[in-house]
């Protein structure tokens, strides 16, 4: 498939230049191979409307070639030449654009606004005639084959069409909440928005003091990730039983990455159970898998992807009996399951997206997210994670099939204080029994179990309900309380 290059101009005044850059792209034995070059001229017999095609054309053209000349043309739309109007269109949403000025003793207003416009985003090329636009443009052509055979790592790469005006204020607070890296904290409020993101990885300020994200900071922070061709989909999905057959609630997301975190916790603790005992006077509440466990697995999906892959998302699946998190991209060369919580200096796939994650609570020791898997798990009496890969990396979290698994040595657990509520011992009581019996009562049970006036029991089980430590379910005629 071969690259297209859009050349844009006044037809006019550079009516010979235009011809001669697309005869001489299609005879070279090694452009030709790669590129098509379009010209609206050889386009305009065909029956669309000349207004479709050019816009159609520079809308998905992947390179944009624009020459400025004397005459800035006739006013097209918007107040602007047809020209800058496509230079607009391209550069809303592509990148490579090249600009060529004509070494020339006058030029009228339209173009030097437009010069001084594109000066401040882009370099360009002067030439003197039409011998030199084309050695010019062929070494564009160059650069460009040679950047694409070494993109580089991908959360390195420079997204050359972005700015600050991409970054999504909340996505910035939610960095800064999450922060643990107190070097970074006190740049706040010290430090202008590009020069914080840079220190952190997220981009770099040209030397015309323009901000761009690289592909890193794009996920972390910008306001519309799908603006620059980045596959970042996240499926969420809960099943029904332990298929995928029937779906209870699902949820995709094309987040940034403190936001799809929040996204997560949320899907997660909708869609998982919650139990409790009751021990003298604490309520423990016991969640059916440790959710420290669980995030760290999203976020090693979220870190380690191979985001070169096009055309895929990473799935967050819940089970009746387990949570399977997939992630595409099998694991970077030259790692093995084996070497997962083993290898000391293990070799990440995204090194920039784990040194951003390394400055906050969600990856603080870069390369022991494995170990604190397997010690989450392990610590709420769960079966050690599985691992799998097939060219798609893994992780199966099994839970405990609908048993409460309560460990006393687990001392990550929610724990509230009844003492703190000032309950009698009645409802002392009757919590033991609808949290750790799973005890329903009803006004009427309460007062027979008690020995009590029915007023007395209402105002007992209201004001548990009050102070959220029960629940109140209706049916019918009868009020049902129970554990929540």
């Amino acid at each position: 498939m071969k690259v297209d290059v859009f050349i844009s101009s006044n037809i006019s005044e550079f009516s010979d230049e235009r011809k001669l850059i697309k005869e001489e792209i299609s005879k070279d034995p090694l452009f030709s191979k790669i590129f098509n070059v379009f010209l609206f001229e050889d386009e305009i017999s065909k029956p669309d409307s000349a207004d479709k095609v050019f816009i159609n054309e520079v809308e998905y053209t992947d390179i944009y070639i624009g020459l400025i000349g004397c005459e800035y043309g006739e006013i097209y739309r918007k107040g602007y030449s047809a020209t800058e109007y496509e230079y607009d269109t391209y550069i809303s949403n592509k990148a490579d654009a090249y600009l060529f000025v004509k070494n020339v003793y006058d030029r009228d207003e339209g173009s030097k606004k437009f010069l001084k416009r594109i000066s401040k985003k882009h370099k360009y090329q002067t030439f003197n005639n039409p011998q030199e636009l084309v050695s010019e443009i062929k070494k564009s052509l160059t650069s460009y084959i040679i950047e694409q055979a070494h993109r580089g790592i991908f959360d390195e790469r420079i997204i050359k069409n972005s700015s600050c005006e991409d970054v999504d204020p909340k996505a910035l607070e939610l960095f800064f909440d999450s922060l643990t890296d107190d070097s970074v904290k006190q740049l706040k409020g010290l430090r202008d928005m590009d020069k914080i993101l840079e220190y952190i990885g997220a981009g770099k300020i040209d030397e015309f003091g323009n901000f761009n994200l690289n592909n890193a900071g794009a996920l972390f922070f910008a306001k519309d990730i799908s603006k620059f061709g980045i596959d970042h989909d996240i499926k969420m999905v809960r099943f029904n039983g332990n298929e995928r057959l029937e779906i209870i609630d699902r949820f995709m997301s094309k987040s940034s990455f403190f936001i799809l975190l929040e996204e997560f916790d949320d899907f997660f603790r909708k869609n998982t159970k919650l139990g409790a005992v009751v021990e003298g006077m604490h309520r423990i509440d016991i969640p059916e898998y440790p959710i420290k466990a669980i995030r760290e697995g999203f976020v090693n999906a979220l870190a380690h992807r191979n985001y070169d892959l096009q055309g895929d998302c990473i799935t967050f699946y819940i089970y009746d009996n387990r949570i399977e998190i997939i992630s595409p991209g099998s694991l970077p060369f030259p790692m093995t399951l084996d070497d997962l919580g083993v290898e000391e200096n293990p070799k990440h796939r995204n090194e920039n997206i784990c040194k951003i994650f390394g400055k906050t609570r969600y990856m603080e020791h870069v390369g022991t997210g494995i170990k604190r898997m397997r010690d989450e798990m392990a610590d709420a009496g769960l079966k050690t994670p599985e691992f799998f890969d097939n060219g798609y990396f893994g992780v199966k979290f099994y839970g405990p099939d609908g048993k409460l698994i309560y460990n006393k040595e687990n001392n990550s657990y929610n724990v509230k204080d009844l003492k703190e509520y000032d309950l009698n011992k009645r409802q002392l009581e009757a919590m033991r029994k609808m949290v750790n019996e799973r005890q329903v009562f009803t006004y009427k049970s309460y007062s027979q179990y008690f020995g009590l006036s029915r007023a007395t029991s209402k105002r007992d089980l209201d004001d548990l309900v009050d102070k959220k430590l029960v629940s109140l379910n209706k049916l019918g005629k009868a009020n049902n309380f129970s554990s929540l």
